[in-house]
């Protein structure tokens, strides 16, 4: 079975191979930036004319740093970057959009989806601990999704009272099992009251996640596993809440090159890409794997505040 970095299986993508993380400095070059904040957006489908349509609704002072689709996911996220209102009014066009293009009803895929758009972050990008900013537009943003848009959101993160962090949430939303399983799409009363919009969801619509934290690099890694059962001990490995790794949350899925392990890495400068590897290659040999060649989806922070200079006018 062929292993790629997935550049077959994307359209109008940005795949970066891994690097040392670096941390953002206040050096004098970033000094005469104002607060900055990143966002990812995620969409039910992997249409190219669908993301071409709502990443053109984006207001000129945001940056679209980059997009990423799936065929066989039937998923696409886009990244945004600017000044916090800026990003907030561009996420709120764009979700509002994707929800007259996406019947989430109809839809199929081998990764895990609850609505339309199932899920929005946001990010402290400069300085990038300013987590009270980024929770503060997560629950605007989950706000005027759930008054406006009529769609049940679930906050986490920073945005939460309670801070309940994303694995939690979508778990008990059915959102691990919803790709095998039909989950949020038949009009039941959710069972876990939303912290905004409806009780009942609307099954065109589903139900959203929408929060914020510090920022996550999403990182895969093909290996040459035959199955998903195959490669879960993989998962396990590294995954921190099976005793592995800080930060790192990861899953077992399928695509049309194969099996890789997907993860959200959210403390990436205590567990990133290169601690990721050196524990998957143990694994891996001790249950006779290999490993393709991983991927980071997107940018890092550090290129992501370069990228985002032109919009803000530094």
């Amino acid at each position: 079975r062929m292993l790629s970095q997935g550049l077959r299986r994307l359209t109008s993508s940005r795949l970066l191979p891994t690097p040392p993380l670096r941390p953002i400095k206040s050096s004098s070059t970033h000094q005469a930036f104002s607060t900055l904040v990143i966002s990812n957006v995620y969409v039910s489908d992997h249409s190219k004319e669908l993301i071409n349509h709502l990443t053109s609704k984006v207001n000129p002072h945001t940056c679209v740093v980059s997009t990423f689709s799936d065929k066989d996911y039937n998923r696409s996220s886009i990244c945004l970057s600017g000044s916090p209102d800026n990003v907030k009014e561009s996420v709120l066009n764009l979700v509002q959009n994707a929800l007259t293009k996406v019947d989430y009803s109809k839809h199929k895929g081998t990764h895990p989806a609850i609505g339309a758009v199932d899920h929005v972050n946001v990010h402290p990008l400069y300085p990038n601990d300013d987590l009270k900013t980024a929770a503060k537009i997560a629950r605007q943003i989950g706000e005027r999704m759930g008054g406006q848009m009529n769609i049940p959101v679930y906050l986490y993160g920073d945005a939460h009272p309670s801070k309940r962090n994303l694995a939690t949430g979508r778990r008990q939303l059915g959102y691990f099992s919803s790709h095998i399983k039909s989950v949020l799409k038949d009009g039941k009363t959710v069972t876990i009251k939303p912290d905004f919009g409806p009780s009942k969801p609307l099954p065109s619509k589903g139900v959203a996640m929408v929060g914020s934290s510090p920022h996550v690099v999403n990182y895969n890694i093909p290996v040459t596993a035959k199955t998903i059962l195959e490669a879960k001990p993989l998962a396990d490995a590294i995954r921190e809440a099976k005793g592995g790794l800080p930060g790192v949350q990861a899953m077992v899925l399928e695509n049309e090159n194969g099996i890789e392990i997907a993860c959200n890495l959210l403390k990436i400068h205590q567990a990133g890409p290169s601690e990721v590897q050196k524990v998957l290659k143990e694994v891996c040999e001790r249950e006779g794997l290999r490993m393709g060649d991983a991927y980071v989806i997107g940018y890092l922070p550090d290129q992501i505040l370069e990228k985002t200079r032109k919009y803000v006018g530094s």
